[in-house]
């Protein structure tokens, strides 16, 4: 393998993590000094032009200074261009400016942006990418919470790989991350199964536990609905579940921590990994709802109804928010007359736990070690405790059809007067996502054949039968690996290349496409640049990356300059609507397309191991920096990066 060392131009001066925003603000800074108008109104009037020929940046701010100089914006323009002309002559890295009209065109130093990129890229490393941003900050994220009761299917595959996306891009601006799952150990599924199994538990044969589960549970819920007998022995069953000392507890807590750990193996499958499983039994018997409902019960607008049909029930009163005022029915109930809670309140003690508005009641111990080496712990009564400190912003990934009960969450939190936790509380929505005419429901076992397990064995067979066809010649063992990674690759990506507020339907062809918007073909990228790599075989002391000059080449540097920024575009982009908050992961998966695509454009106009040597070595530079960007990328998305495919 090559070993490639630069010349670093800016090796005296503060590492530059960020090449396309330190150039960007040394442009406002310059328009800023020439005009005497400040920088945050010359930010508003700079812009990239639809077209390079018009400019790598381009500013409208004659427009803004005709106004104010009531003069022509052409005139202002050209005048404007003229004083230009004599900063870039001290301004490495600016070429020219030129006018159209009333718009000022700036056109880089190709040779010195080059350069900048290069190096930025080559000192970083596996680091290029982050920034600091929001050092300090703690987040937490909950997904994709599916009843231990089946197994996963697509659906909530898209709900676990949105919410370990996100974890990712957030830790990558500098969050501190904590990823739970929670855990629904209580609800009436797991009541009909461990009356099931208990009476008379099938032989589970050779077959997932979590996919047996999903079985007996078909069948289960199907004598429940039909049979008033079962029904009610299923409905005490519930009622035992609650005390922890049962027989049912005591073998529920045992049948839910094997499904937990079937399911987790499917997550391994797809690199998901969690920090805590937090188990809706233990939110029940630590004293965490008896807390919060001292605490909301000191609120102005939470109160004790003292007559009518809820009297005894601790309701919020939302009539006193604006949006609420006109509701037939405005107050809504946490905790019923006789103590119990309703998801509502549940789901408000919870969400203050998360933020550490109640200091933690859990316990915890080690469930797992996870494949990454990582522990994964769960709540319990009974354990050691764990600060898992307070957190500034709270991300439950949960499916669109929930916004109503997730903006009550956080629109009783305002109630209470935590408007920041509030606020910082956010609902990540999603759409269904189905395998062609395929609908999913675990009660009527229609996920049966798209299981997230099945899914992934079909895209491994079919990316396989790929593998081979390009290299017939590689053993099996290899076949098998590189398979894996392109089968769980593509199901990621299709699953995130849609923005999580649209509907998908999963179709193999669009998946494990080699040569379109699908993962395979940006793994293959990634390959084809690490070819080229290992193919050199020499030793290239210094490379000149001024030589970059070639349209292709600049296109593709631009847009691996603009990586740091694209990351932080999305994590601003994290705001509050109607059906809950956006969060644009199909803006980072477009981005490698967009940079996959043009490394294909340079690839194929721009001759590398043939070229002369000073050429070759600056373009090996090239491909080193672009492979060391996308696989950044693709780590976003949680996708392998192959060296050979």
């Amino acid at each position: 393998m090559h070993v490639l060392q630069r010349n670093v131009a800016l090796k005296d001066k503060p590492i530059i993590t960020n090449p396309w925003k330190f150039v960007y603000e040394r442009i406002i800074s310059i328009l800023s000094d020439t005009t005497a108008i400040d920088s945050e109104t010359i930010e508003g009037l700079v812009e990239v032009p639809p077209d390079s020929a018009l400019g790598d940046l381009a500013t409208t701010v004659a427009f803004h200074q005709a106004k104010i100089l009531k003069k022509n914006p052409t005139i202002i323009a050209s005048e404007l261009v003229e004083k230009l002309q004599s900063v870039i002559e001290n301004e490495s890295i600016l070429d020219r400016v030129d006018n159209k009209g009333p718009y000022v065109n700036i056109f880089l130093d190709r040779s010195a942006f080059a350069e900048l990129v290069i190096n930025t890229i080559t000192e970083l490393g596996v680091d290029y990418g982050k920034t600091n941003n929001y050092h300090g900050k703690k987040a937490m994220i909950e997904y994709p919470a599916v009843n231990p009761s089946k197994p996963w299917h697509i659906g909530h595959t898209r709900n676990a790989v949105i919410g370990d996306t996100l974890s990712t891009i957030l830790e990558c601006v500098g969050y501190d991350v904590t990823r739970i799952d929670y855990i629904n150990d209580l609800g009436l599924q797991i009541a009909q199964l461990a009356w099931k199994l208990m009476k008379r538990a099938d032989e589970k044969g050779e077959i997932k536990y979590d996919h047996y589960l999903g079985h007996e549970y078909v069948g289960v819920q199907d004598a429940f609905e039909k049979d008033k007998i079962v029904e009610a022995e299923i409905r005490e069953v519930t009622r035992r579940l609650e005390d922890l000392n049962s027989d049912e507890a005591k073998f529920s807590s045992e049948m839910v921590s094997q499904c937990v750990k079937a399911q987790n193996q499917t997550a391994y499958r797809l690199g998901i990994y969690h920090d805590y499983h937090i188990w809706e039994s233990v939110i029940a018997h630590s004293g965490l709802l008896g807390i919060a409902k001292e605490r909301m019960l000191q609120a102005e607008n939470i109160i004790r109804v003292e007559e009518g049909e809820k009297a005894g029930c601790i309701v919020a009163k939302l009539d006193t928010l604006e949006e609420f005022k006109d509701m037939k029915e405005p107050n809504k109930v946490l905790f019923r007359s006789d103590g119990t809670r309703t998801y509502t309140g549940a789901d408000v003690a919870f969400q203050m736990w998360k933020f550490g508005l109640i200091d933690d009641p859990f316990k915890y111990e080690l469930f797992e070690t996870q494949p990454n080496g990582k522990d994964i712990y769960r709540s319990t009564l009974h354990g050691d405790d764990m600060d898992l400190g307070k957190m500034d912003v709270v991300f439950n990934v949960i499916a669109s059809r929930q916004a109503h009960p997730q903006k009550l969450i956080y629109t009783i939190l305002e109630l209470l007067g935590h408007q920041k936790e509030s606020m910082n509380s956010h609902h990540i929505a999603y759409e269904f996502v189905g395998l062609d005419d395929a609908d999913f429901s675990g009660r009527k076992g229609t996920w049966i054949e798209y299981s997230c397990d099945e899914v992934l064995d079909k895209a491994k067979k079919l990316a396989k039968e790929e593998v081979a066809k390009r290299n017939p010649e590689e053993s099996e063992e290899f076949k098998e690996i590189v398979a894996e990674q392109v089968g769980m690759g593509a199901v990621r990506y299709m699953l995130l290349k849609a923005s999580p507020d649209r509907k998908i339907t999963f179709r193999w062809e669009e998946a494990l496409d080699f040569n379109g918007d699908a993962a395979p073909y940006l793994q293959y990228a990634y390959a084809r640049a690490s070819r080229i790599l290992e193919k050199a075989h020499i030793d290239v002391n210094e490379s000149d990356s001024k030589l970059l000059t070639t349209d292709t080449e600049f296109e593709l540097l631009k847009a691996m300059s603009r990586f740091p920024d694209e990351i932080l575009d999305v994590v601003r982009g994290l705001t509050k609507n109607a059906w809950g908050t956006s969060f644009a992961s199909n803006h980072i998966a477009a981005y490698c397309y967009n940079l996959s695509t043009l490394y294909s454009k340079f690839y194929d106009s721009n001759p590398v191991l043939k070229a002369e040597e000073g050429l070759m070595n600056a373009r090996l530079a090239l491909v080193e920096s672009f492979k060391t960007t996308l696989g950044n990328c693709l780590k976003l998305l949680g996708i392998p990066a192959i060296e050979r495919m």
